[in-house]
C-alpha cells in the first residue's frame, strides 16, 4: 500500500510540474441547445482544407467540454455530430503560430425534429464508445433490444456472458455492482439488469477500473444504467408492447414535457419476462457408507417480474439545478419445476432402496419497494467548477423469499414435503457532496464525501410434511430471527490533467466499513470496522493519425453481502440446501488494463488487455449433507487469476450493411484450497459474438446475431460450450413514429447448458435445453418529438431455467 501511495504522489508531482505549458490548439464545449445539458458522446472531428479524412477525431468529456492537441499550423474545418441533432460545421479555422490557440466557447447542438433517416446513415451512433476510465454502450446499437431490459443490451460487449439461467457475468465473475444514474439499484447482480426496460435506457457505461470516485464494491466493476431524461421543448413520450410465444408480455412508457427552465417526467413498466427449459440432473451423493442416486427430468420455468410507476421534476436555475425523483413498484422472481424424480440407494453396492416420485417445487422472491432522491447541482462557471450533493432512500417491505418442495408417489400422493418462508425489511440510505475545481484550462481537482447504509432485519422459519399424520408441522429448531447492518463511510480526491496528447488521471479513496450480523443462533453474532485506502491512476495519450492507448489501475473489494453470512439451513427445494458462512472475508481485486483504439474513417478497430488478480475469492460450494440432499454454502475458496484479450471492430462495409465482431479470449486459474488432491483448476475461455445489420429498405433493417460462448470452469467443476443464432427484423411505419420488430430467439435450436461438478463424494451431471422456439414480436410507438431510438426488439435469454439444482 505504501508503494502505490508513493506513486501516485510521484505522479501527481510530476502533473503539477507540467500543467502549465500549452495542452490544446482548440478547444470548445457542446450542449443541447433547448436544455443546456452537457452533450459528452458527439463525435468530433476536425479536417484539414483540401481533404476529406478527418485529422483528428474526439469525444467529449462528461461536461461536454473538448480539446485538440498537438496539430500543425494550417487552415481547418470542424465537424461535429451526433444522431439526434442537426450537424455543426465551422469553416475557415486558420492555426498559426501568432495565434496557436483557438477557443470555440460553447456550441449549441439543435435538436431534430422528428424524421431522422438521413441523420442516421450519416451520424449511426458506435456501438462502444471508449473513455478514459469507461466504456460507453449506446443503447439503440441492437435491435434485439428494445422491449427487453438492460441485459438485452450488453450481450454483445465484449466478455459478457449469459449462462444458463439468464445470469449475467464479466469476464468470468457475477461479482459487478449495478447502478442506475449514479446512484444503486433497487436489487442487485442480474435482477437489477433485468428490472430496467431497455426502451428507457440512453446508454450504460462498464466501468471495469473505477476510479476513486466510485464505490469500491464489485470486484469486475461498475454497470451503470443511464436512463432517457431529455427531449425537445414541450410535451412529448413512448409506449412499447412486447410478447413471446413463452407467454413473456410486458408494457412501458415514459411521457416527458420539458419546458425552458423546468422538466418533468413520468414512466412506468409492467413486465413478465418468462424462461422455460427442459431440465435434467444425475446426482449421486455418499454420506457415510450409503450412497445415493438421483435422476430428475421434467420442465421448469421462470419468470423475472417487475411492475413499478416512476416520476421525476427539475428545474434549472442560471447556474443551479434542483431535481427530484421517486419510483414505487413491486418485483421479484418466480420459479416452478414439475420433474419426474428417482432415487436409488446403495451400501457397499448392495441397493437396499429405491423409490419412483413426481418432484414438485416453487419459488417466489419478491419485494415491494419505494425510493426516492433529490438532487441539486450548483456551477460556480462555465469551466466546470462546481459543487454538487444528492441524498437517496429506499424502503423495501413485504420481502420475502418463499420456498415450496414436495415429493409425491405416483399415485399422487405427498410422501415429503417442506415450505420454507424468510421475511424481511430493507432500508438503503445513501449521500454524497461532490465538489470539482479546474485549477487549469486542462487540470481539475476532484473531492468528495459519500455515506452508505444498508438495513435488513427478519426471520426464518419452515414447516415439514409429517407423513404419518400426513400434515406439516413447524421446525422450532430451525426457526431464526437476524439482523444487518452495513455502513460505508468514504472521503475521496482525484486530480486530472492533460498535455499535448497526453491525458492523465489519479486518486485515492479511503472507506471505513462498519458492520453488524446478529442471529438468534448463539455464537453467529458478528462485529466487524476497518478503515481502507483504494488508489486508481487512468492514463491515456493520443498518437498521431487517430490511434489512442489507454492504461488503468484500480483496488477493488467485494464485501460479504447478508445471504453470504446467513448461518442456518434453508431449502431451495427438496434435494437442495443452502446455508451462510458469517466468517466469510472480503475479496480483495487487483485490476489493471491497457487498451488501444484506432478509428479509420466510420470504421473502430480496438483491443483492451487485462489482468484481474482476486485475492480470499467467495463462491458457492456444494457438499453431500443428507441421503440425496446437497448442501451449498459459501466460502473463501483460494485466489484467482484472469489474464486476456479484448477484441471489437465495428465496421460500415455498405451503406446498408454494418457489421461488429466481438471476441475474448482469457486464461483462468483458481488456486483452489479445497482440492483434496492439491491440483489448481484452469480453463482458457472464449466468446466470440457476431452482429450484423442490414438495411433492406429505406424503414425495414433486419439484424443477424452469431453467439459463441465458450467453456469455464468454477473450484468445483466446469461448464460446457455451446452456440446459438437470433434473427430480427424490424419494420419502420407511420413516419417512423410506429415499429414493429419480429426476433426469432436461437433460431438452430443450438443452445446447450451441459454443466459437470465433481467432487470426492459428489458427482453431479446437469443437461439443460431450451423450449423451442421461442419468437417476440414488439410494437414500439413514439408520438410528438420524442427521440426515435433503434432499438426495437426483445431478446430475453430466455434460454435456460434450473442451473441452481
Amino acid at each position: 500500500m505504501k508503494k502505490c501511495f508513493y506513486l501516485i504522489m510521484t505522479l501527481l508531482c510530476f502533473t503539477s510540474s507540467i500543467m502549465a505549458a500549452p495542452s490544446f490548439r482548440i478547444k470548445g464545449k457542446i450542449v443541447d441547445a433547448s436544455t443546456s445539458k452537457p452533450i459528452d458522446v458527439a463525435d468530433v472531428l476536425l479536417f484539414q482544407k483540401g481533404s476529406t479524412d478527418p485529422v483528428y477525431n474526439t469525444l467529449p468529456e462528461e461536461d461536454g467540454s473538448f480539446a485538440i492537441p498537438d496539430v500543425k499550423d494550417g487552415e481547418y474545418s470542424l465537424l461535429i455530430r451526433q444522431i439526434g441533432y442537426d450537424l455543426y460545421s465551422k469553416q475557415g479555422i486558420v492555426l498559426t503560430a501568432s495565434s496557436p490557440m483557438l477557443d470555440l466557447g460553447t456550441i449549441a447542438m439543435k435538436p431534430l425534429e422528428i424524421g431522422l433517416s438521413e441523420v442516421e446513415v450519416v451520424a449511426q451512433k458506435k456501438q462502444v464508445i471508449y473513455k478514459l476510465d469507461k466504456k460507453v454502450i449506446e443503447a439503440s446499437s441492437s435491435l434485439l433490444a428494445g422491449g427487453g431490459s438492460a441485459v438485452d443490451i450488453l450481450e454483445n460487449t465484449p466478455s459478457i456472458r449469459v449462462d444458463a439461467e439468464g445470469e449475467v457475468t464479466f469476464r468470468g465473475s457475477s461479482g459487478f455492482a449495478v447502478y442506475v444514474d449514479g446512484k444503486p439499484s433497487v436489487f442487485s447482480g442480474t435482477q437489477a439488469l433485468e428490472q430496467i426496460p431497455s426502451s428507457h435506457i440512453e446508454n450504460i457505461e462498464i466501468i471495469t477500473t473505477p476510479s476513486a470516485r466510485h464505490d469500491t464494491g464489485g470486484d469486475v466493476g461498475i454497470i451503470n444504467i443511464i436512463t432517457k431524461k431529455h427531449s425537445q421543448h414541450g410535451f412529448s413520450g413512448m409506449v412499447n408492447l412486447t410478447g413471446s410465444t413463452f407467454l413473456s408480455r410486458g408494457i412501458d412508457f415514459l411521457l416527458t414535457q420539458q419546458n425552458k427552465a423546468s422538466r418533468w417526467y413520468v414512466g412506468g413498466s409492467w413486465n413478465d419476462r418468462l424462461r422455460k427449459s427442459h431440465f435434467e440432473q444425475e446426482k449421486t451423493t455418499i454420506v457415510a457408507d450409503t450412497a445415493t442416486t438421483s435422476h430428475s427430468k421434467g420442465p421448469r420455468e421462470s419468470n423475472n417480474r417487475d411492475y413499478s410507476l416512476k416520476a421525476g421534476w427539475s428545474y434549472a436555475l442560471p447556474k443551479t439545478t434542483l431535481s427530484a425523483d421517486v419510483q414505487g413498484g413491486y418485483g421479484g422472481r418466480l420459479r416452478n419445476g414439475d420433474l419426474d424424480y428417482t432415487e436409488v440407494r446403495s451400501a457397499k453396492g448392495t441397493e437396499f432402496e429405491k423409490g419412483d416420485y413426481y418432484s414438485r417445487d416453487d419459488y417466489d422472491l419478491h419485494e415491494t419497494y419505494f425510493q426516492g432522491t433529490i438532487a441539486a447541482d450548483h456551477k460556480f462557471n462555465d469551466r466546470g467548477h462546481q459543487l454538487s450533493a444528492s441524498f437517496y432512500l429506499k424502503y423495501g417491505g413485504n420481502a420475502m423469499e418463499y420456498f415450496q418442495s414436495d415429493l409425491y408417489n405416483k399415485n399422487n400422493e405427498r410422501e415429503q414435503g417442506h415450505r420454507a418462508w424468510e421475511d424481511e425489511h430493507r432500508w438503503t440510505v445513501r449521500g454524497n457532496v461532490d465538489y470539482v475545481y479546474p485549477y487549469s484550462k486542462t487540470g481539475r481537482l476532484e473531492s468528495g464525501y459519500q455515506y452508505f447504509s444498508y438495513l435488513e432485519d427478519g426471520d426464518y422459519s419452515m414447516q415439514f410434511w409429517n407423513p404419518e399424520k400426513k400434515e406439516f408441522y413447524w421446525r422450532e429448531d430451525i426457526y431464526n430471527t437476524f439482523y444487518f447492518q452495513h455502513g460505508i463511510n468514504s472521503i475521496y480526491a482525484i486530480v486530472a490533467d492533460s498535455y499535448k496528447a497526453f491525458d492523465f488521471q489519479a486518486g485515492v479513496r479511503g472507506e471505513h466499513t462498519h458492520r453488524v450480523l446478529r442471529s438468534s443462533i448463539p455464537g453467529k453474532d458478528r462485529t466487524y470496522n476497518k478503515f481502507e485506502f483504494f488508489p486508481s491512476v487512468h492514463l491515456g495519450y493520443n498518437f498521431p493519425k487517430e490511434h489512442k492507448l489507454m492504461a488503468s489501475y484500480s483496488r477493488r473489494i467485494t464485501r460479504p453481502e447478508l445471504f453470504f453470512m446467513e448461518p442456518y439451513i434453508t431449502y431451495r427445494d427438496y434435494y437442495s440446501a443452502e446455508i451462510g458462512n458469517p466468517d466469510i472475508r472480503s475479496e480483495y481485486i487487483n485490476s489493471f488494463e491497457l487498451n488501444y483504439k484506432k478509428n479509420i474513417g466510420e470504421h473502430t478497430l480496438s483491443a483492451t488487455v487485462f489482468h484481474r488478480s482476486r485475492k480470499d475469492k467467495i463462491e458457492r460450494l456444494r457438499v453431500p449433507y443428507e441421503a440425496g440432499v446437497t448442501l451449498d454454502s459459501m466460502a473463501n475458496v483460494g485466489h484467482d487469476y484472469s489474464t486476456g484479450l479484448e477484441l471489437s471492430g465495428q465496421l460500415q462495409l455498405t451503406r446498408w450493411w454494418s457489421t461488429t465482431l466481438n471476441g475474448s479470449l482469457y486464461h483462468y486459474k483458481v488456486k483452489n484450497q479445497y482440492k483434496l488432491d492439491g491440483k489448481n483448476e484452469t480453463s482458457t475461455n472464449y466468446d466470440i459474438v457476431w452482429n450484423n445489420g442490414f438495411d433492406v429498405l429505406k424503414n425495414t433493417r433486419v439484424q443477424l446475431d452469431g453467439n459463441f460462448v465458450g467453456p469455464s470452469v468454477t473450484t468445483q467443476g466446469r461448464t460446457d460450450a455451446f452456440w446459438y443464432v437470433n434473427l430480427a427484423v424490424r419494420q419502420q411505419l407511420m413516419n417512423r413514429k410506429l415499429s414493429a420488430t419480429l426476433a426469432f430467439r436461437d433460431v438452430f435450436n443450438s443452445a446447450r447448458y451441459i454443466s459437470n461438478i465433481t467432487t470426492s463424494n459428489l458427482q453431479s451431471i446437469t443437461h439443460i435445453r431450451p423450449n423451442y422456439p421461442l419468437i417476440t414480436l414488439t410494437l414500439s410507438y413514439t408520438f410528438n418529438n420524442f427521440k426515435t431510438k433503434s432499438s426495437q426488439n426483445k431478446e430475453n435469454h430466455d434460454l435456460f431455467e434450473g442451473t441452481n439444482h
